[in-house]
């Protein structure tokens, strides 16, 4: 569905190279190299079509087989918690002195 417009089909090419000419002229302070990669940015924002791409596969992370208990660590509690192992990792992180611990981090 075409858009509205007030511009004239005929005037497009002379305006433009007019658009064209501003901008290259605001892009004059840069070097070549860096005013050819805003033009092609442009050209690719132009020219990528408006359908989604097809949807490719993500990959997988491999798999990894379990075959030994999980291991509890030492200082785990009785029921295998492991708050105090938890707890003292927690401690050994340097905290500024402007913050406080939070009442369930500790």
């Amino acid at each position: 569905m075409p858009a509205d417009s007030r511009i004239a089909p005929d005037d497009v090419p002379a305006l433009a190279a007019e658009a064209i000419q501003r901008i290259d002229a605001v892009l004059g302070r840069l070097t070549d190299t860096d005013r050819d990669a805003f033009w092609a940015s442009v050209r690719k924002c132009y020219n990528t079509p408006y359908n989604d791409p097809k949807p490719r596969p993500l990959p997988r992370a491999p798999e990894v087989e379990r075959t030994a208990p999980e291991q509890v660590l030492p200082g785990a509690g009785a029921d295998g918690s492991q708050g105090a192992v938890l707890s003292a990792a927690l401690a050994a992180i340097p905290m500024p002195a402007g913050f406080a611990p939070e009442a369930h981090a500790v």
